[in-house]
């Protein structure tokens, strides 16, 4: 690892407001960075996969990889979630499909036809011979899973902090949205960037670009002027704004059909990777994951009171144009991360959550605790 990188990284990640800057541009492509953002951030903290409803029937699964770490979610005969490892005890085979599919009454490896139940035991292996083989060394393992607001996330950590710490005051700040309504949930496919995944995320959390970048979609609704923050931690973070009267929001405000804070929103951040704007209509997300120093995947999402019926509707192209001018201006930024001479300038008011962002990076990476271990 480049000490002298580490030591530039910490001490930007570490900087308040007054003398925030940007991180150093190395840090956007160094591998050595991505490999310790991996293990301290990745596989140490609690990690959005889906929303309950997507998994609301027994045998229902979610797999995928995450951050290295093949992984599946699934739904148990007896109603409960785990998350579970997708890598048979036998020889390493993935055993389920990537994606959301359904199992069967039983999981069995494709390779050797190795079979577990829903729960991670081993139920048997065929044709073994003489070779007695210990079910309770080869269960699959299992790791600590947590719902939130219809939101399901992980933690690969042998040792993870409560998930209730993670978002403690947080709710408060959402009740006027009455969230709980939203149960439909949705996803479209993930998108891959050449972009380093906090790249991405910085993107997605701050509202400074909406007026250049988003000119034609974002600002017309949500304009940059209107924008604030509200508060932030190095747990999680919140900014909201004003919604342009799109949507006839003044004459609903007054025949009383929506309270005040129908035509405002939340910017919801739970770092590392989960990015949601909820308003009164929705809750709506991109979730990023790291592919590499210089790649992410940015999967979109969300959670409505009704069920999606078309995809290709006005408002699902909207969503796909502005996305699309993200990942434009995200991959032309990681061009500029390999400059030899490029510095990081000065963080501006509107870009507060990048430095609560940032100090998340800084605890996550650099506490005394960690240096310690």
């Amino acid at each position: 690892m480049n000490p002298t990188l580490m030591d530039e990284y910490q001490r930007a990640a570490q900087a308040p407001l007054a003398q925030a800057h940007c991180l150093p541009l190395a840090v956007y492509h160094d591998t050595t960075v991505f490999e310790a953002e991996v293990a301290a951030v990745f596989h140490n903290d609690w990690i959005f996969v889906c929303a309950e409803s997507q998994l609301a029937s027994s045998g229902e699964y979610c797999a995928l990889t995450l951050a290295g770490e093949p992984l599946v979610i699934i739904r148990g005969a007896d109603g409960e979630l785990r998350a579970l490892s997708n890598s048979c005890r036998h020889r390493g085979t993935p055993l389920l499909e990537a994606g959301y599919g359904q199992i069967g009454k039983n999981i069995v490896c494709p390779y050797h036809a190795w079979t577990f139940t829903d729960a991670g035991a081993l139920k048997g292996a065929p044709m073994t011979g003489d070779i007695q083989i210990d079910k309770n060394e080869h269960c699959l393992p299992r790791f600590a899973l947590a719902c939130w607001q219809g939101l399901v996330f992980v933690n690969l950590s042998d040792a993870p902090e409560p998930f209730s710490d993670k978002v403690a005051g947080l709710d408060e700040y959402l009740a006027d949205f009455e969230p709980s309504r939203f149960k439909h949930a949705y996803q479209t496919d993930a998108e891959h960037w050449h972009s380093n995944w906090k790249l991405a995320v910085e993107n997605g959390i701050e509202s400074y670009h909406l007026f250049k970048v988003h000119k034609e979609t974002l600002e017309t609704i949500t304009p940059t002027k209107k924008a604030y923050y509200i508060t932030g931690s190095t747990q999680w973070m919140l900014t909201g704004g004003e919604m342009n009267d799109t949507r006839g929001t003044l004459e609903k405000l007054l025949t009383g059909s929506y309270p005040e804070i129908y035509n405002h929103y939340r910017l919801v951040f739970l770092p590392p990777s989960f990015i949601g704007v909820l308003t009164y209509d929705g809750f709506n997300w991109i979730h990023i994951l790291p592919e590499g120093p210089e790649h992410c995947s940015v999967t979109p999402g969300g959670l409505l009171e009704s069920k999606v019926k078309d995809f290709e509707s006005a408002e699902f192209q909207f969503t796909n144009q502005f996305l699309h001018e993200d990942k434009l201006i995200c991959e032309r930024v990681q061009q500029g991360m390999h400059a030899k001479k490029g510095k990081g300038g000065k963080l501006v008011s509107m870009e507060q959550i990048l430095v609560d962002f940032h100090q998340y990076l800084a605890g996550q990476l650099f506490s005394t605790q960690r240096e310690a271990d």
